[in-house]
């Protein structure tokens, strides 16, 4: 019934009650639901975005790095030389055989990368004053070599925090750029930057940080290429993405496990072009920027095909046997057939149009002839060898391959039957304990791809389980070597990039009552785990008296270390 102007008046400023009272909850629910509670109907006191404590994504970055700088110099940088001996040793040594003009000597990686970094580092910082010996021949004797050996070590954990800084806020701004949400890329930026394996690379020289970044950063471009198939730039992007991962390969070629799942990753992330207008399908350059590109890879493979090669024909010269199938080179091509195969699928999968195709085909192997290429900044034959035969490589050291003539297939299988058991009693952190927090963020992927299956978002939890699937299986590899904590920087981005991919594609998990309290709980467990070998670190004593070896075979023109002792 219509009310009179003279009611309308009288009504105006009183509250309906009847309109603000609270719907009542059914006494009898749809079924196969539990009944309506009261704090299902309440607004969530804190709200996921409450876990940005700034609002505002460059002031979140720089909030970020400054975290890692103070905890680097309050449980790091002012260790003593000898704390993490191992490759700080090596690295120095091989910096400043490169500065003296030497020959490489050091090639288990083969480090090719960190040693050029460091040596021209060590460089730059002698120009201006701030590091006395950068170069062997500057070395003291033994006796008066400590204040050397120290200063030339922290110079080297202060490039390992600058390419840590780098990698940190690299990944951020692709991880952004992929998934759109900024609040959940600065989360993800976090995670990434106090995860076990990175905040213990940013301390130590070591070649995981150098190649597992790369080979990082070209999934993120390449994830971002398939998600845009509308930009005409895409096969440049590929082409990209293929370089730097080579890049991480000539640095440690423990990387090709990863290299060689990429395309694996990819497929599910593609996407169709819904632009009939697109350069690709329809501008009358197509076909002949397509050929260009043909061209191009044409001639930069020419000389790479030289290095390949080499690096095949002399690895009898190195090692004693190759890896499979009595005959070196069988894997490689396999290698060069797999990831041609698998971009042949993602262009019929998505419909890339042929001359698009054989652009990012070409580019490809442009980006990888490149990336070999840049062993002829510093040429070394065992660098190419060693680069070239990865897997020989591998199993001349690997946990159950010592020697490459002891390999047998029940080895292999013994290998990786323990190797899926390590990576099973890892996920429980009950059973196999360790500094590495991603191990909670594991827990939450599995059970937000569990609710996201049951709400029919079927491809997300496909991408996801390719994520995950992927990052189990390396690690089992890597378990070869006792899954240590270096390793953990190669396969814990995949991890952090599952978790943000799910609750960006899946907002209702950021808007969950509970949202924020599990959130708050993953960084505080988190960020506690990633300093938990930080500081224990921090406070040991030990000296590593095992290198105590007059000329180690890895320093051989050393004659012994300043804090061995006289009689060793």
């Amino acid at each position: 019934m219509a009310l009179s102007a003279g009611d309308a008046r009288r009504s105006f400023g009183k509250p309906d009650v009847t309109c603000l009272a609270r719907p009542a909850v059914p006494n009898v629910p749809p079924s196969g639901t539990r009944p309506i509670s009261e704090e299902d109907l309440r607004e969530p006191a804190r709200k996921f975005k409450q876990l940005i404590f700034i609002n505002n994504w460059p002031g979140s970055l720089a909030g970020i790095v400054a975290g890692v700088v103070v905890s680097f110099f309050l449980f790091g940088f002012w260790w003593p030389y000898l704390r993490i001996a191992d490759m700080d040793f090596w690295m120095v040594y091989e910096a400043w055989l490169f500065n003296d003009g030497l020959s490489q000597e050091w090639f288990d990686h083969p480090g090719y990368l960190t040693i050029l970094l460091l040596g021209n580092w060590f460089r730059l910082l002698h120009g201006i004053g701030l590091l006395d010996v950068h170069a062997l021949s500057a070395l003291p004797a033994p006796s008066d070599a400590e204040p050397a050996w120290t200063a030339a070590v922290r110079a080297g954990r202060m490039l390992s925090l600058l390419l840590t800084v780098a990698f940190v806020l690299a990944f951020g701004a692709l991880l952004r750029r992929l998934i759109g949400d900024w609040r959940v890329a600065v989360l993800a930026t976090l995670v990434l930057a106090f995860s076990g394996g990175v905040a213990m690379e940013a301390r130590v020289i070591r070649t995981e940080l150098i190649a597992g970044g790369l080979v990082t950063i070209s999934l993120l471009v390449l994830l971002n290429a398939a998600r845009a198939p509308q930009t005409p730039w895409r096969a440049i992007l590929v082409g990209a993405g293929a370089f730097v991962a080579t890049l991480g390969l000539v640095n440690k070629v423990q990387v090709i496990f990863l290299i060689c799942a990429l395309p694996l990753v990819l497929l599910p992330f593609g996407s169709r072009a819904d632009d009939p207008g697109g350069f690709w399908r329809r501008s009358p350059l197509a076909i002949p920027v397509s050929a260009l590109c043909a061209l191009c890879a044409f001639l930069i493979a020419i000389p790479a095909a030289s290095l390949v090669r080499f690096g095949i024909l002399q690895a009898p010269s190195v090692f004693s046997h190759p890896f499979i199938l009595g005959m070196f080179g069988v894997y490689q091509v396999a290698i060069a057939a797999w990831i041609a195969t698998a971009m042949i699928g993602f262009a019929i999968v998505w419909r890339v149009r042929a001359a698009e195709a054989v652009a990012a085909m070409s580019a490809v192997l442009v980006g990888i002839a490149m990336g070999l290429l840049s062993l002829d900044i510093r040429y070394n034959p065992q660098n190419v060898v060693v680069v070239m035969n990865p897997l020989e490589q591998l199993s001349a050291w690997a946990s159950g391959m010592l020697m490459p003539g002891t390999m047998t297939l029940s080895g292999l299988v013994h290998s990786l039957v323990n190797g899926i058991g390590t990576v099973f009693a890892t996920r429980t952190f009950v059973l196999d304990s360790s500094a590495r927090p991603t191990i909670f963020l594991e827990w939450f992927v599995v059970a937000a791809a569990i609710v996201a299956w049951k709400a029919g978002q079927r491809r997300l939890v496909a991408q996801v389980a390719v994520l995950m699937s992927v990052a189990w299986g390396m690690d089992t590899i890597y378990s070869f070597r006792s899954l240590e904590l270096q390793y953990f920087t190669l396969t814990d981005p995949l991890v952090i990039i599952a978790a943000a991919w799910l609750l960006a594609t899946f907002p209702s998990l950021q808007v969950h009552k509970r949202a924020f309290q599990i959130g708050a709980a993953l960084i505080a467990v988190h960020f506690v785990l990633s300093q938990a070998e930080p500081v224990k670190h921090t406070f040991q004593s030990s000296k590593p008296l095992e290198f105590c070896v007059d000329h180690l075979i890895y320093t051989r023109r050393i004659e012994r270390f300043p804090f061995c002792p006289p009689s060793a």
